[in-house]
């Protein structure tokens, strides 16, 4: 249970953590969220302004299919409820606005009549609105009138035709009963018996019967057809609206801000997820469960000295010195006297990070040795201005001694042994035993030997190496390293057993960083900054 517990705090961590990135990143690029939402804004703004002005008419349309007397009950309304729905589905089709173009004179296709206008019946309502939109106020006003005109005359005409349907049938029924009650009473009036004469006088009252039923039926339709009339009521007619409905210039102009800075956001946000790039020291705490040993910030690019030479009271070689302390600390358990200084790929800074991590040592009372073991590309003889003619590899080729390859340096207790001229074979002379014996008698007068080597990524040198070796520490550069080529790194570290103490963050950008409050647990240059401006140190 505590295992499982300890996972779930983990998973809610890293989601604040991620939470408060993405709120960090999104602070710090709202410049560009704004600068994107105006121009969006703007753009939208003169676009709507060239955009043709929209007028909308309305009118409203009353549907009673109940006949105007008392005997109006709730089955009527709720049929006219019914029909409205029907109406409003019928007032657009192509026989009405055929006849609305034709009485308005319009040359329009009606498929781009049917787009100006809008039928929807109001909910709960016997009520059926329309709404008519054109680029003129009046022409509006004529349509949306004129839709309603026509669809009542047609609802009238079409319950027209049905009631005259039913009155002509009732009128040939009428006058077939009419006819058979004459033809049974003459037949009555000379019946020659008594029981003749009673049932066609029945057979009459049953026809009279008929007839007055047939007569009351024909009275109806003639009462419902003068009715039919209000059957579809306009409630009031369409006037023009000076005031146009479209472009909407301040909606417009908003929507496409509001758009356009969550769109610069979504892209933000999802650039920063798919980027594999380490940004702070938790995206390596959290993933390799290792230490951050040192956080150094963004220096100029000088290859003179290192800058714990150049400038010794400087908030950088501050830096430098925490890591130092820091490393010693790394190793209580375990005597530290071979360090590896590496990185997973080229251009981290491992070798400016090598060369002013061993002046600090130094100056920290140590005997120190840096060894330029990365034999394909050495760049520490141009840190400390030093000829490279001898070295690591001349110790192989041409039998040199550790006297002749062994440069002293400006600092008490560094010695520097550069790379010397590159050999044929780099991988072998870092796996032989040569270099392992070369080391041991480099230990005899040093107290730590730090050793440069290429990248672990580019050739497998530095793995060939690290597994025999006290330590190592990894450099990382944010923004550049990947966090695939570091886990890669460590995977291959791990397989020769090599012993990674840490990782060290270099060329660290505070200033317009978006994270930089992340590293305010590593170190604050500004506090250092003042406290040596003062002369305190």
């Amino acid at each position: 249970m505590e295992l499982e517990s300890s996972a779930v705090e983990r998973n809610q961590d890293q989601e604040e953590v991620n939470i408060r990135q993405y709120i960090s990143l999104l602070l710090y690029r709202s410049w560009l969220i704004l600068l994107v939402g105006l121009i969006a804004g703007v753009i939208a703004y003169f676009i709507s302004l060239r955009m043709p002005p929209i007028y909308e008419s309305s009118t409203s349309v009353l549907v009673n299919e109940a006949p105007e007397s008392k005997g109006a009950d709730y089955s009527s309304v709720l049929m006219s409820k019914q029909l409205t729905s029907t109406y409003a589905q019928m007032m657009t089709n192509d026989v009405v606005l055929q006849e609305v173009a034709s009485g308005l004179g319009l040359t329009n296709p009606i498929e781009d009549i049917k787009e100006w206008i809008s039928v929807a019946p109001v909910r709960d309502t016997q009520i059926i609105q329309v709404e008519v939109k054109t680029t003129a106020p009046a022409f509006s006003a004529d349509i949306a009138n004129a839709v309603v005109k026509v669809f009542a005359k047609q609802i009238q005409e079409i319950q027209t035709q049905r009631f005259s349907q039913s009155k002509i049938t009732l009128e040939a029924q009428l006058s077939d009963t009419e006819k058979q009650i004459t033809t049974y009473s003459a037949q009555a009036e000379i019946a020659s018996t008594t029981e003749e004469k009673e049932r066609l006088d029945t057979k009459v009252a049953q026809y009279r019967t008929i007839y007055s039923n047939l007569l009351t039926s024909y009275e109806q339709i003639r009462l419902s057809e003068a009715q039919a009339v209000s059957s579809v009521v306009q409630v009031e007619p369409a006037t023009p609206n000076p005031i146009p409905v479209e472009p909407n210039l301040p909606l417009n102009t908003i929507l496409a801000a509001v758009v356009g800075m969550l769109l610069t956001a979504g892209v933000i946000i999802a650039r920063e997820a798919y980027d594999d790039t380490i940004k702070t020291p938790e995206d390596i705490t959290r993933r390799f469960n290792l230490p951050v040993l040192g956080v150094i910030n963004h220096q100029p690019e000088n290859t003179d000295n290192p800058i714990t030479i150049r400038e010794p009271r400087s908030p950088i070689a501050e830096s430098y010195r925490t890591l130092r302390t820091n490393v010693s600390f790394a190793s209580v358990d375990r005597p530290l006297r071979t360090l590896m200084v590496t990185s997973a790929e080229p251009g981290d800074g491992k070798t400016t990070t090598i060369c002013n991590l061993g002046v600090v040592m130094a100056q920290n009372g140590k005997k120190v040795v840096i060894a330029d073991c990365d034999l394909r590309r050495p760049r520490i003889h141009t840190y400390f201005g030093l000829p490279n003619r001898h070295g690591m590899s001349t110790l192989f080729t041409h039998d040199d001694s550790l006297t002749v390859v062994r440069n002293k340096s400006v600092v008490d207790g560094l010695s520097v042994i550069t790379s010397g001229s590159l050999p044929p074979n780099p991988a072998e002379i870092m796996g032989s035993q040569k270099l392992q014996s070369i080391l041991s008698t480099l230990l005899q007068s040093a107290e730590i030997v730090l050793i440069d080597t290429p990248p672990i990524l580019t050739v497998s040198d530095a793995a060939t190496l690290a597994s025999s070796l006290d330590g190592m520490l990894l450099v990382v550069r944010p923004g550049k390293t990947r966090i695939s080529a570091l886990r890669q790194t460590l995977e291959q570290l791990r397989q020769v057993n090599a012993r990674v103490l840490g990782i060290i963050m270099n060329d660290v950008i505070t200033r317009g960083n978006p994270y930089s409050y992340r590293y305010n647990y590593y170190h604050n240059y500004k506090a250092y900054q003042d406290y040596f401006e003062t002369g305190n140190g």
